[in-house]
């Protein structure tokens, strides 16, 4: 039996062909085009058209096999559509890059009292990311001419399926869990904060859980060479499709992964609210609550650093290997706050900016990437140290993106971390997930807790460097407190 699986997420649209005993055949994925996405918004049917042009291109490589289930993948909730009366975008889709509303959610926060009133009922801080705080931006802030066209809020993940439907509003409370209006307790969308951002129940979809499945409409079919009627799962949110596929719903189990932004995340079985909002809990699956927290600067600093300050004068290899070069030299580097682009853990602060400290005039442009990739780590290390304290200390610890590609950054990772890092070598992670739910709702697996992946290769810290980035570390929070 095969399975496709369908994503759109924040840059590309992907397809996965999954056989139910052999595992994955084939993948294909696709950038969207620049007028569809430039990652702060994102053309809703200009996704759509893409994850469908995708999926018939895989299908047709693969000689048509015959599909028993359609599922689906895409961004968590930290995005946000507004629709019309007829169910029509009035807008392009704002991801959680956009963060246009700062100022206006900066204003909510500083009582620090609503802040810790929507935490505690849905598990998200205020902060641009979540659909709430877009919406109430707009609300505050916005055109009126366009406030008094919507009649919906949606999402990318609803608005996938709604067009792959044939027009049903659902969405999972997986997904829902990340849009800071779900009530993670109940798993149901939480009346309190609705009246309180001036919405109803009848502005968004109804929540369902993550195997709910709905049919194949005649037009998303034909655009597939499918046939019409096909099971279609209500898509899952990424990250949460990513702990599935890892292993990791199950407890014990922190994936780290680092793509533009990064994340760490484990799988509790109640929500984990600390009392000051410092990290997030969203809803995973089976009725696991998945613990984590989030930072907007990794990749995209290192890219800034690479392509900016360096003037693209160096590929990654070379600035690697040069860090690398000095690694058992003391480290005696800048220290660089990651926050270029915001802040969302510890501080969930949208307005803040990144930099470097502590520069002296011997510095050289090594000394300032050793402290970029030093940076985002450190800004990590700082929520898993929160994580532990809130939740447990895991026993394991899976990483996975970009920084596999750079062995100098991964041995940073064990040795600040001071754990055996494993690296994951699982490709399409979140794509993979959905596959894992399809294997469920098929009955092919009784739990997700059974889709685990072989073990990969584990980074072991070096000791005395561990001795060095103490310091180091004591250092970079004197910094990140000079607020």
């Amino acid at each position: 039996m095969y399975i496709l699986a369908l994503e759109a997420s924040t840059s590309s649209a992907k397809a996965m062909l999954y056989h139910c005993q052999q595992g994955v055949v084939d993948v294909l994925g696709a950038p969207y085009d620049s007028a569809i996405c430039d990652v702060v918004t994102i053309d809703p049917q200009g996704a759509v058209d893409a994850v469908l042009d995708v999926g018939r291109k895989l299908l047709e490589k693969n000689g048509h096999p015959k599909i028993e289930v359609v599922a689906l993948s895409s961004i968590w909730y930290h995005s946000v559509l507004y629709l019309d009366k007829n169910r029509a975008p009035l807008s392009r889709v704002l991801t959680w890059a956009n963060t246009e509303a700062a100022p206006t959610i900066a204003k909510y926060r500083a009582d620090g009292k609503t802040n810790n009133w929507v935490f505690q009922k849905t598990g998200n801080p205020c902060h641009s990311i979540y659909a709430l705080w877009k919406w109430m931006h707009l609300k505050d802030h916005g055109p009126q001419q366009l406030k008094e066209k919507v009649a919906y809020i949606s999402s990318l993940p609803e608005y996938l399926f709604m067009q792959l439907s044939g027009g049903e509003l659902a969405v999972s409370n997986m997904t829902a869990s990340a849009s800071g209006m779900l009530n993670i307790h109940t798993l149901d969308w939480d009346d309190d904060v609705l009246a309180f951002a001036g919405l109803n129940r009848s502005m968004l979809s109804k929540v369902v859980e993550p195997e709910y499945a709905s049919t194949l409409c005649k037009q998303a079919a034909e655009r597939l060479g499918l046939p019409e009627g096909l099971p279609l799962l209500v898509p899952g949110g990424d990250g949460a499709l990513n702990q599935i596929a890892a292993g990791a719903l199950k407890q014990g189990v922190m994936t780290l992964s680092m793509g533009t932004s990064a994340a760490i995340r484990m799988s509790c079985p109640e929500p984990i609210l600390p009392q000051t909002p410092s990290t997030w809990c969203y809803y995973g699956a089976e009725g696991k609550r998945i613990v984590g927290a989030a930072t907007s600067g990794a990749g995209n600093c290192v890219e800034w650093f690479a392509k900016k300050m360096m003037l693209g004068n160096y590929k990654y290899r070379k600035l690697d290997d040069m860090v690398a070069q000095r690694y058992s030299q003391p480290f005696d580097a800048p220290i660089f706050l990651p926050f270029n682009f915001g802040e969302r853990c510890p501080g969930w602060d949208d307005l803040r900016l990144g930099g470097f400290y502590n520069v002296k005039g011997k510095h050289d442009g090594v000394d300032h990437y050793f402290a970029v990739l030093e940076g985002v780590l450190m800004n990590l290390y700082q929520c898993y140290r929160i994580l532990c304290q809130n939740a447990s200390t895991p026993d394991i610890i899976q990483i996975s993106g970009g920084i596999n590609k750079s062995p100098i950054w991964l041995q940073m990772a064990a040795d600040i971390f001071n754990r055996d890092i494993e690296v994951s070598n699982m490709e399409h992670a979140s794509t993979l997930g959905a596959c894992a739910v399809g294997l469920k709702y098929l009955g092919q697996i009784a739990s997700l807790e059974e889709f685990s992946q072989p073990q990969g290769k584990i980074i072991s810290p070096i000791a005395q460097n561990v001795e060095k980035f103490a310091p180091r570390f004591l250092q970079y929070l004197a910094c990140y407190n000079q607020k």
